[in-house]
């Protein structure tokens, strides 16, 4: 199944297709094994889309807080959070902050959860590499909490935030990474980058080059180096990379990552030029 047909599918999906949903679900994980080589992400990714959201606890919203800070912004700005699970901070930006915030989710189950917890709040079912519902410049902040790394085509989601953002918009990652990177490991991601680099990619459509799928993750983290290349390459300005690991005690979904201490979680703020 090409992407473009996995859009479409994508978006005739309702609450009642939860069995048809599945079956999308399978060549999802089917396409992230392929192309991540990474077993733990495609568990991960299956575990994460049948409906075990994440609930945040205080820390969380530390962080989230930060990340508000760093990015500069304020009641009235319209944020879009991608993977945006049971709706937490979709409320929280909303009735704590004043934001006008609304989420997708990939996950039916999630946002089922999250209309149910927060049925004042705007979600809905949505992947972030394909943003088409909205058009270029719409946002002033777009966050990526804990996604970026469970998303099929990483890069392809980065392109669609840059598109949506605004001038002067922000982007915000929160994720983990490799705090102290193997340097035979760097070596097997550009070259795996290379391969990747000529697999037929879509144009880009927001004042961008073309896009090409480029995987920049290595056993279901991020590397700082590749993952802020990747972003200058899409356009953004990198505007701080904060290490939080010791702001979050690692969860369910990391397991035993962070027990040799080299795997970390950090927080990422980037800017659309303004001109």
């Amino acid at each position: 199944m090409s992407i473009q047909m996995l859009s479409e599918q994508q978006k005739i999906f309702s609450k009642s297709d939860s069995g048809r949903y599945d079956q999308l679900l399978v060549l999802i994980k089917g396409r992230a094994a392929d192309i991540i080589g990474d077993k733990r992400i495609v568990k991960e990714v299956g575990r994460w889309a049948r409906g075990n959201v994440m609930t945040y606890e205080k820390d969380i919203f530390d962080i989230t807080e930060r990340g508000l800070e760093l990015a500069s912004l304020e009641a009235g700005d319209r944020v879009l959070d991608i993977g945006c699970g049971a709706g937490d901070d979709v409320a929280y930006f909303s009735e704590k902050k004043g934001l006008k915030a609304e989420g997708i989710d990939i996950s039916l189950a999630a946002i089922s959860e999250a209309r149910e917890k927060h049925p004042d709040i705007a979600v809905k079912f949505g992947d972030g590499e394909f943003l088409d519902d909205y058009s270029s410049f719409t946002f002033d902040g777009v966050f990526m909490q804990d996604v970026l790394r469970l998303i099929n085509l990483p890069d392809e989601a980065l392109h669609e935030a840059y598109c949506v953002l605004k001038k002067g918009g922000k982007l915000v990652i929160v994720d983990e990474y490799h705090k102290d990177p193997d340097p035979k490991k760097m070596k097997a991601v550009a070259i795996e980058a290379q391969r990747q680099s000529k697999i037929p990619h879509k144009e880009g459509d927001c004042e961008t080059d073309p896009v090409r799928f480029v995987d920049f993750r290595f056993d279901g983290a991020f590397y700082e180096g590749p993952l802020k290349r990747q972003l200058e390459e899409t356009g953004y300005v990198i505007k701080i990379f904060e290490d939080v690991t010791d702001a979050v005690e690692a969860g369910p979904q990391e397991g035993d990552r962070r027990e040799d201490g080299k795997t970390g979680r950090f927080l990422l703020v980037a800017e659309k030029p303004k001109a």
